[in-house]
């Protein structure tokens, strides 16, 4: 700094704080024993209706996914079907006997690989049960000190 500069202004005194407002468990209605959401706060009441909003698209979520699986299992399903009907629903007076014994075999074997994959993930299911029940007996082992 050069000597010829006037002195500079102190720094401005900081603003004061507001005091923060914490979020405290919701009042209780003394008729019933249970939170009143009437007597909540803005903050707590958009807090509660973020978490109802987000329970509800996740029951929505899974209701449809659930419907939307059983609908593309029936549509495999009457896809897989379709070839003994013809273009009117109705059978065929006389369908030839080697598609629906192919179609059966097909079938037939679609169940054995769906067994297999089944013992699979049963052995699998098994091994991890046994994991879990060895670390749960190591855990209740355990001294509370470690």
């Amino acid at each position: 700094m050069s000597e010829d500069s006037p002195p500079s202004a102190p720094p401005p005194a900081p603003l004061p704080k507001k005091k923060r407002v914490f979020l405290t468990p919701a009042p209780i209605d003394p008729v019933t024993g249970r939170p009143d959401p009437g007597k909540l706060n803005a903050h707590q009441a958009a807090l509660r209706q973020a978490v109802v909003d987000a329970f509800n698209a996740k029951k929505a979520r899974s209701f449809l996914q659930k419907h939307v699986h059983h609908i593309s299992v029936n549509r495999e399903l009457s896809e897989g079907i379709r070839f003994l009907f013809d273009e009117e629903g109705h059978a065929p007076a006389n369908a030839p006997l080697e598609d629906i014994v192919d179609e059966r075999r097909k079938i037939e074997y679609q169940i054995l690989w769906l067994d297999g994959a089944l013992q699979e993930l049963r052995h699998r299911l098994i091994r991890i049960r046994e994991l879990e029940d060895y670390a749960l007996e190591m855990l209740s082992q355990a001294t509370p000190t470690e």
